[in-house]
């Protein structure tokens, strides 16, 4: 059986072993990193202190990635966050799919899908679940949505860009960066006369109901995000337009695998071009290049352009989300005649670049303290923080831990774990923990933890609590050993402990 031209038909694609080598991907990016990483890393500390206390907003973010990850914990345990992190990258490779089976050929939709893997975003820096991780599958479902409504102009595809338009910026406002994007095209594009109508209307309703009640949070809050972020903004680098060509260039190293995968099987499958042949020019094989060009490069170039022409700071990682499409650009661009043979040598490319990223991931977690000489974020005694914890409040008070107060990440450390679920007190501002007030401190108390180094005068409201207000204070220190090495300088932690008359421990009691 013959192909286009004359060439000879692909071969099937081998499923089972594609479906295999998926499934114990995600095992081994599930399993090994919750076994391996003594502490959760940094953003996954603090969503779980955020996400139990069902905020329409907190000072830095939307609620919806918070939510679900505190939801993923409660089920999974110290699976849960990088759990929930493969699902996210699986259900971004399957809108990738389902739009690629719409610009594409079925054979280019799946090789695209498969190449999405070869962005280095999608390795190492998923250990993290974070808001841009949680952005993942959105930004290509927004991709997705967008094109099936236009090309097929039924209600339900309108109401699937709406919702996945108010989840996404209920998950992180940067998603408005591939909403103004695909915003462009249709107000540009061949497809602006479906503005006049009720599909867009449909989808805009929709995505405001969702976001309605975060909208007033946001209101009653004086906007506290935009403030924390102009904040932030203004205490970094005083040169924003040069950290924006930094993210062009941090976008493109992050490419670097990809690329090397196609130009290894390009050089391994060379031949004569046969340019005259079916399929067989150099250009995107699809019927609608601009929309595939604007999904792959357009969020990037705008960020990396509002960069350079207002002087916004921009991080690296605001990218994570932005190349789902990248693998399918690739894919469209080959030439058609050499697909069959370029199959091989991509897939085996690829699999031997997931192999050496989940080498070097692992390796990083297992080995990266003793190598470094000094702990990252995951390094941290997290078990033994929150036992110490647990028990010194025991051992001084007949009630629950109610409130550990201090960096998020300490406090954190200490109250994600703790049986009693206890709320973390935030420093720096009252309207980061507005679940903490004086008259819950008072009533139940605290126990607020610091590092040497860190200021000795407890956070608000805390500070606020009267001598007489009934409340017995202990404090003392804490002595851990590193998990990472039984010879390094243990860390030192201070504690203070505000416990209320009715819950004082008697001597035997």
């Amino acid at each position: 059986m013959n192909g286009p031209a004359g060439l000879p038909a692909p071969a099937p694609w081998p499923r089972r072993l594609l479906l295999a080598a998926a499934a114990l991907y995600l095992l081994a990016w599930t399993l090994l990193p919750a076994w391996l990483a003594p502490s959760f890393p940094l953003d996954v500390v603090e969503s779980l202190a955020w996400g139990r206390e069902w905020q329409w907003g907190y000072y830095k973010h939307p609620p919806l990635a918070p939510w679900v990850l505190h939801l993923s914990y409660r089920a999974f345990g110290s699976l849960g966050p990088y759990l929930l992190s493969q699902l996210c990258i699986a259900g971004t490779l399957w809108f990738v799919w389902c739009t690629g089976r719409r610009l594409v050929s079925r054979e280019r939709a799946l090789l695209g899908t498969l190449l999405t893997l070869g962005v280095a975003f999608y390795s190492r820096p998923a250990l993290e679940f974070n808001h841009n991780i949680a952005q993942m599958p959105l930004w290509a479902g927004l991709g997705w949505a967008l094109l099936a409504a236009v090309q097929n102009g039924r209600a339900r595809y309108w109401a699937a860009l709406g919702a996945l338009a108010g989840l996404g910026l209920l998950t992180k406002y940067s998603i408005g960066i591939v909403l103004l994007c695909l915003a462009l095209y249709l107000v540009a594009g061949p497809d602006r006369r479906l503005l006049a109508g009720r599909g867009p209307w449909l989808a805009l309703a929709l995505a405001l109901a969702l976001l309605a009640l975060h909208l007033l949070w946001l209101w009653q809050s004086d906007w506290l995000p935009m403030a924390y972020a102009g904040e932030r903004s203004a205490s970094h680098s005083t040169h924003p337009r040069l950290a924006a060509l930094g993210f062009l260039g941090t976008q493109a190293l992050n490419h670097l695998p990809l690329a090397l995968i196609v130009l290894v099987a390009l050089w391994r499958t060379r031949r004569p071009a046969l340019a005259t042949r079916a399929g067989g020019r150099w250009r995107l094989q699809t019927g609608r290049p601009g929309y595939l060009l604007l999904l792959a490069l357009g969020p990037g170039l705008l960020v990396t352009l509002l960069g350079l022409l207002l002087g916004i700071r921009i991080r690296d990682l605001w990218g994570m989300p932005m190349w789902a499409f990248s693998g399918l650009l690739v894919a469209a661009w080959l030439p058609g005649h050499r697909l069959p043979a370029l199959r091989a040598p991509l897939l085996r490319g690829l699999l031997a670049w997931l192999a050496l990223a989940t080498l070097l991931s692992l390796g990083y977690l297992a080995f990266g303290a003793q190598w470094r000489q000094r702990p990252a974020r995951t390094d941290w005694p997290q078990q033994a923080i929150a036992a110490q914890a647990g028990a010194t409040w025991s051992a001084l008070s007949r009630c629950p831990l109610d409130v550990v107060a201090g960096s998020y990440w300490l406090a954190g450390l200490a109250a994600v774990p703790h049986p009693d679920t206890p709320s973390v007190l935030i420093p720096g501002d009252a309207r980061y923990s507005p679940w903490v007030s004086a008259q819950r401190l008072a009533t139940h108390g605290a126990l607020w933890i610091r590092e040497d180094g860190e200021p000795p005068l407890p956070p608000a409201p805390l500070d606020a609590l009267s001598p007489d207000s009934g409340l017995q204070v202990h404090e003392g220190r804490w002595q851990f050993a590193w998990p990472w090495s039984a010879t390094a300088a243990p860390l030192q932690l201070h504690w203070r402990a505000w416990v209320p008359a009715a819950c004082v421990r008697t001597p035997g009691g």
